[in-house]
């Protein structure tokens, strides 16, 4: 790589300040981890004269690479549209000479390549690290530079299709979190909807239920209630004494998971919409004895806005867990919609988690092609 710079320069050591809504900072926690994007989520200024700091301000094209820590060796690649931009210490500026192309140089650091290069150099007694004569020693095969900027091209335009992805569904969850907070406030409502929501207790509308698997339910069927889905415990398989511990959950139940260290702070509910299967015994289980529209239960049970206060009043903590006292739920009352309105929000908010889960596979389909063009491309 030193063969195909002009120079290789330390950022700036100096603090963040405030945004001054002109001079950004990129640090390497700015650099997100898998776009490489410039992540200017919680931007901020150097603390310094900018009159005499023209020498850090990145240009068009310059190339980032993170010198220690645990990011070691993790890059970025400056552009005009990311505005003036100035870069810290604890990074190492390249600038490629004209006669190669910065974007060609900057993809091989995608490569399995770099990443063993980064993994053997960066070894220390201490904080792993690497520094500018070492970065200098990494290998790239070079073509010509015609051939270059054809695959430095392509796998600009597969990263800036992937970003655009990635920012469909940012906002589409975003934009999900309004819906969640407006329609079960009742602040937004469908048209043809106008009947006052009803207080009914969970008593009313759930039971809770202690049925327990009777070997009907083998360890294919264990669903996990964190992500919903069905896992294969291979340690249960063959052990017919445990396999009857665990709890039937069948579609339209839902079950209470106390782990405060992942959700809420007094744990979460969490129905059942993927099929018959079977929980933990320490889940509590409640199956509904009223007509419900399953899909908006899904939503109302893990809305925060509405289970917040009935949890916090129905559990008990201890340091990583809370236990469900079931009794106080059951007597604990929230608002309910008539069945058609549940169905139509039901229905509503299943058709855009559809339409995030579709965005997320064409994101995970450009980053499988995207690796695969680096496997065959590079070498």
């Amino acid at each position: 790589m030193g063969e195909l710079t002009n120079s290789f320069e330390y950022g700036l050591n100096a603090s963040a300040k405030k945004f001054d809504g002109i001079h950004k900072y990129i640090r390497i926690t700015d650099i997100d981890d898998s776009s490489r994007k410039f992540n200017s989520d919680s931007i901020t200024s150097p603390d310094i004269d900018f009159s005499s700091a023209d020498n850090y301000e990145l240009k068009q094209n310059d190339l980032l690479f993170a010198r220690t820590g645990a990011s070691v060796g993790k890059s970025y690649i400056y552009t005009e549209s990311d505005g003036l931009v100035y870069y810290a210490g604890f990074l190492i500026r390249v600038r490629i000479k004209p006669e190669f192309d910065s974007n060609f140089v900057f993809q091989n650091t995608f490569t399995s390549t770099y990443e063993n290069f980064i993994r053997i150099t960066s070894q220390r007694s201490g904080q792993p690290g690497v520094n500018a004569k070492e970065h200098a020693s990494f290998e790239i095969n070079i073509p010509s530079l015609e051939e270059q900027q054809m695959i430095g091209s392509l796998f600009k335009q597969l990263d800036n299709l992937t970003a655009q992805n990635g920012r469909k569904i940012d906002l589409l969850k975003q934009l999900k979190q309004a819906y969640l907070q407006q329609i079960f406030s009742q602040e937004l409502r469908f048209a043809g909807f106008s009947d006052d929501w009803e207080e009914r207790e969970f008593g009313e509308m759930y039971k809770k239920v202690n049925e327990k698997n009777d070997l009907s339910f083998t360890s294919e069927q264990i669903i996990s209630v964190a992500n919903m889905y069905f896992k294969i415990d291979s340690a249960a398989r063959s052990n017919n004494d445990y396999m009857k511990t665990y709890n039937v959950f069948r579609v339209g139940d839902i079950a209470f998971e106390g782990n405060r260290s992942k959700h809420f702070s007094y744990g979460r509910f969490v129905e059942n919409t993927i099929g018959d299967g079977i929980v933990s015994h320490v889940f509590d289980v409640f199956r509904p004895i009223v007509d419900y529209d399953k899909f908006y239960w899904k939503y109302a049970i893990h809305n925060e806005y509405i289970m917040g206060r009935v949890l916090m009043k129905a559990t008990t903590s201890s340091t990583m867990m809370t236990n469900l006292v079931s009794k106080d739920f059951l007597k604990r009352s929230i608002l309910v919609p008539y069945v058609p309105e549940q169905q139509k929000i039901g229905r509503f908010f299943q058709q855009l988690d559809d339409l995030i889960s579709l965005h997320q596979k064409k994101l995970a389909l450009l980053k499988k092609q995207k690796q695969a063009y680096l496997q065959k491309l590079f070498i």
